[in-house]
């Protein structure tokens, strides 16, 4: 009985370090809870700051895109300069609520010109010179605008054009683009039999309304550039509008409105060594508006032929990079542009729609695409990119 006792007594201190060392294990867990759970709130406040930098920036690019959408706003930018202060970079504008600061974006405008810009942003928060620890995110894009080019006529060719017998090509009812041609060819144009072309002149068939002969160097100057055509192709990506190859617009598969833009079929740039197997071959039949009125509203860019057949109605810009042809009762009022970059036949319009002629120039259709292009900068997909400073 007495040996029972004492191993008893004996296990009950062999209990005792055990215990200490449990309370040990558990102080240290609550003091690691303790911790963390005093971190929590600082690093809650650190990504609310970096929530709020990047949101700043982003505003920042917005302001950058506006700025530059209105250029005669007396704090828009200017196309012909370099952007002044704050775009530059030199100066910070905050944004403030109820007269607190959330903090504030810089902006850098690079580049002059109406076509293509580069923007970075860069937007702090709480403040710029706010606590140790304050966040700052940065944001930088490719800004484009969808210009259009200083159209010589309403139909301008780099090549040969034929124009058939009875058709009428009016430019003289609008010169808020200034003074255009009805006809403007690199070639030679050649009339057919009552066909009428009216240009600035007013009059039939005049020496002003029918320019040929003229130095490609200048159509090369107007025309979109390789940098506008790839910021096309993005654009049309990014909104479903973009094809590739041989490609027939009518009911069944309708052209929609706004820029479309058909590719080579391998994609690849265009250019004059590009294989003549390798270029779009565009078709715009009967059928092919999806809207109620019947009429295509935007830009067709086509890397390579465009042909409008049948009883169609463009409001705004067909533009081939090879040849354009018009024909049956197509109708386009705006303009027409062909590059002839392979082919060494003539450009043709014959088309003689029931009423009005079978182009009628007109700036503003042919800017806004009847509507359906936008008159502002735009980002230009793929180029966004985020960056922690």
């Amino acid at each position: 009985m007495k040996s029972l006792f004492s191993d008893a007594r004996s296990n009950q201190g062999a209990v005792l370090p055990l215990a200490v060392v449990i309370l040990l294990l558990l102080s240290v867990v609550l003091l690691g809870l303790a911790s963390l759970t005093g971190q929590e709130p600082l690093s809650a406040r650190n990504h609310t700051l970096l929530a709020q930098a990047q949101a700043l920036a982003d505003a920042g690019l917005d302001r950058a895109l506006w700025a530059l959408s209105n250029p005669g706003a007396p704090d828009g930018v200017v196309w012909s300069a370099p952007a002044p202060s704050p775009y530059d970079g030199s100066a910070t504008m905050d944004l403030t609520v109820n007269g607190r600061s959330l903090g504030g974006f810089r902006l850098r405008i690079v580049g002059t010109g109406d076509r293509q810009r580069q923007v970075l942003a860069t937007g702090f928060a709480p403040s710029v010179s706010g606590a140790l620890g304050q966040a700052r995110r940065s944001v930088s894009a490719t800004a484009v605008r969808l210009r259009l080019p200083t159209l010589p006529a309403g139909v301008t060719v780099r090549g040969d054009l034929r124009v058939g017998p009875g058709v009428i090509i009016d430019a003289a009812g609008d010169a808020s683009c200034g003074s255009p041609a009805g006809t403007w060819s690199t070639g030679t144009t050649t009339l057919g039999t009552g066909s009428q072309i009216l240009g600035l002149s007013g009059s039939p068939i005049g020496t002003a309304d029918v320019r040929q002969t003229q130095d490609p160097a200048s159509f090369d100057a107007v025309v979109f550039d390789s940098a506008e055509l790839s910021a096309f192709k993005a654009l049309a990506r990014a909104q479903g509008t973009y094809y590739r190859g041989s490609i027939a617009f009518d009911a069944t598969r309708p052209l929609p409105g706004g820029l479309v833009f058909i590719d080579t079929a391998s994609g690849q740039a265009i250019s004059p060594a590009t294989p003549d197997t390798d270029l779009a071959a565009v078709t715009v039949r009967d059928g092919a508006a999806p809207n109620p009125d019947g009429r295509l509203r935007g830009w067709i860019v086509v890397n390579g032929s465009l042909a409008m057949d049948g009883q169609v109605v463009l409001e705004g810009l067909a533009f081939a990079a090879d040849r354009f042809t018009q024909s049956g009762r197509a109708q386009i009022r705006g303009a027409a542009v062909a590059g002839h970059i392979r082919s060494a036949s003539p450009s043709l319009i014959e088309a003689r729609p029931e009423t009005g002629p079978a182009l009628a120039w007109s700036c503003q259709a042919a800017r806004t695409g009847g509507g359906g292009i936008p008159q502002r900068w735009l980002i230009k997909p793929g180029t966004y990119r985020e960056t922690e400073v």
